[in-house]
């Protein structure tokens, strides 16, 4: 029997050089019981480490957005051939997701309102699809359910200004926010991967670009993916325009922009509400800033300006940008 019996060639393609599609099917069935093989010893080794982290493991987020971005961004420099990067991409995250709820099962929830179902979207390209999603009434309540336990990860919308006069109730989520150990933290900003064709990851701009766009909150430790961004909220008593804010970290060899402001919520209702009215600023830093740092701790003394305190309210891995 000839072989463009068994199987058509290609065009352009002698039939006596094409290749035998039974033979390539086998191989490919080969290909995915290696990956098969290779994802059940991968479970083992994650339970493994499940294990020898203890109860340890109950006492903080299993989420580890800093060793996922560096995963991506070394398989993002490797990668070629005709499959398409992002495509690996969600792979990966179905994966991580799916092992990471073998250390420790968690829940997402997202907030309600305008722009609900793209962070749906989000949050199941993210943390993959077996994870149960809830939808909260709002940000602000979506924060306190990472804070109370109920969930393990928010899915929340980039930070916005807060108005003025507004309740403390109606306060921006982030204003939730607190540098206290055990409080929830910004992780991500997402999506992590996209198209730099039409939507550039500017590392000054991507939480406000066109596009979908969201952050992710999460009880877990602020650490080092190798390139990211550091978000602080610094309070002030009164107005600070954006160049100040850039003024005065540039003066602490910081550069940051900020990204949102509010009136303080904390404050009682006996303070002054007027031009003097204590304010919260919530300041992106390029770099990973450790919270001690003293280029925060002692911003307000060696380099005078509006600010009282600094503190840490978490970061983000730069997403990678195809």
């Amino acid at each position: 029997m000839s072989a463009s019996t068994n199987s058509p060639s290609a065009p352009g393609i002698p039939a006596d050089q094409a290749p035998d599609l039974a033979a390539a099917r086998e191989e490919i069935d080969r290909i995915d019981d290696e990956i098969h093989d290779l994802l059940m010893r991968r479970a083992e080794v994650v339970g493994q480490v499940a294990a020898a982290k203890g109860p340890a493991l109950l006492a903080a987020s299993p989420i580890r957005i800093e060793r996922e971005a560096q995963m991506l961004r070394r398989l993002a420099a490797r990668h070629q051939g005709s499959l398409p990067f992002m495509a690996v991409a969600d792979l990966w995250h179905e994966l991580i997701a799916a092992m990471t709820a073998i250390q420790a099962p968690f829940a997402a929830a997202i907030a309600g309102g305008e722009g609900a179902i793209q962070r749906f979207d989000l949050a199941r390209q993210q943390f993959g699809s077996s994870i149960p999603i809830v939808v909260a009434e709002d940000a602000r309540n979506a924060v306190r359910q990472v804070a109370d336990g109920s969930a393990g990860v928010a899915v929340l919308p980039p930070p916005e200004n807060g108005c003025k006069g507004a309740r403390p109730g109606e306060a921006p989520w982030w204003t939730l926010l607190s540098p206290a150990e055990d409080a929830p933290r910004i992780v991500a900003a997402l999506p992590f991967v996209l198209e730099a064709e039409s939507d550039a990851p500017v590392r000054r701009r991507y939480l406000a670009g066109d596009g979908p766009r969201a952050v992710a909150v999460a009880k877990a430790p602020h650490n080092a993916s190798g390139d990211d961004v550091t978000l602080v909220v610094a309070t002030s008593q009164g107005f600070v325009s954006p160049d100040t804010c850039a003024d005065i970290f540039d003066k602490a060899g910081l550069s940051a922009w900020r990204l949102a402001y509010a009136d303080d919520p904390h404050a009682g209702p006996e303070t002054d509400k007027g031009a003097g009215a204590p304010q919260l600023h919530l300041i992106a830093i390029d770099g990973h800033i450790e919270g001690r740092d003293e280029r925060l701790t002692l911003m307000g003394k060696q380099h005078g300006g509006p600010f009282g305190d600094v503190y840490p309210v978490g970061g983000y891995p730069v997403p990678i940008g195809l």
